[in-house]
């Protein structure tokens, strides 16, 4: 079950293994999670989230991955010893019936899901309530809304049972008094245990993270090394040594971490890791990388600026989703200009 502890330690969640897994486009082995999985484990990371980056029940579409959902389940049940196990569901882009997979070997299931769609999730919330799963609710592009109206999905999340609410910086784009405003409005607004999930676009994902934690969040994301998309994730290690330095986690070994870290992913993505110039853009403009390849060849192809079709295209778009179709139709109007 997921905790929150009543004098206000924070509970780690990594999710290399998940996340992280976009760094090394899904292609993680059984080998790779057991190696992984044990040595956070190990390590007293307490939570520890595992499975295909996009979501369980993953199609082509999405990425193939190295092996099978099930695969990497059984591969992370095999290792783990104290940790909990959990993975990520879409409920926009999978069937429900994904979510059975999961009650057979996981302890929590985190539900993804934009503000105004709230309802998609509700019956995949029952279902895994049903399977005895811990559930909580990411409220992914937190960026695009009001904190208000997530304060709104919070509470209707607090009345389906749910007990754990994210805030998620999907594209990078907070600063610390963002952050502050929008775990505020959900911890004032119900009562569920708030968590915060960041990324690295603008090189704040530290200490946002940080910010969350002193402004009422509980429970806090990263991955080894920053591993994840674009511009990655909170940096597990950074993030602990920083809380270490307040006097919290003192149940984490912050050396098993640096080395856990470093041989487990130290030269493991086929690039190095660093913010690349693109991804800082697509943080400034509130913008999803998810794109970036079309973008990029787009760009090329009309012989404009990558960061200049980033730009115009964050100012035309109507909405969270973004499609290829899109960004051909900026690129068209930016060629006749």
């Amino acid at each position: 079950m997921f905790t929150s502890t009543t004098q206000r330690e924070p509970v780690i969640l990594d999710t290399t293994v998940r996340d992280g897994s976009y760094a090394v486009n899904f292609q993680y082995t059984e080998a790779d999670v057991r190696r992984i999985v044990g040595d956070l484990d190990a390590a007293g990371v307490p939570y520890i989230e595992i499975g295909h980056g996009v979501t369980i029940g993953a199609t082509a579409a999405q990425g193939i991955a190295a092996q099978t959902d099930e695969e990497y389940f059984r591969a992370a049940r095999s290792v783990v010893r104290n940790a909990k196990l959990g993975a990520v569901i879409v409920p926009a882009l999978v069937p429900i019936a994904s979510v059975d997979l999961a009650g057979d070997y996981l302890d929590f299931l985190r539900m993804c899901v934009i503000a105004t769609e709230f309802e998609k999730v509700v019956p995949f919330v029952e279902r895994a309530q049903a399977k005895g799963l811990e559930v909580s609710v990411q409220l992914v592009k937190s960026h695009l809304f009001e904190p208000d109206l997530l304060a709104c999905a919070a509470k209707q999340a607090s009345q389906l049972g749910v007990r754990i609410v994210y805030v998620v910086d999907t594209t990078g784009t907070f600063l610390p008094e963002d952050v502050r405003r929008y775990v505020q409005a959900l911890r004032n607004a119900s009562d569920v245990t708030v968590g915060y999930h960041g990324h690295n676009n603008l090189g704040m994902a530290v200490a946002n993270t940080l910010e969350a934690f002193d402004a009422g969040a509980d429970f806090l994301d990263g991955t080894l090394m920053g591993f994840g998309r674009g511009a990655g994730n909170c940096q597990t290690e950074c993030l602990i040594a920083a809380l270490h330095r307040r006097g919290y986690l003192a149940g984490i070994d912050l050396d098993r971490i640096f080395d856990t870290a470093r041989s487990d992913m130290l030269g493991r993505a086929p690039e190095s890791y660093g913010i690349d110039p693109w991804e800082i853009s697509f943080g400034f403009h509130g913008l999803d990388s998810l794109h970036v390849d079309h973008i990029r060849a787009s760009a090329e192809m009309a012989n404009l600026s990558v960061s200049r079709v980033i730009r115009e295209t964050s100012k035309t778009i109507d909405g969270p989703w973004l499609s290829a179709a899109d960004i051909d139709r900026v690129v068209a109007g930016m060629r006749t200009c």
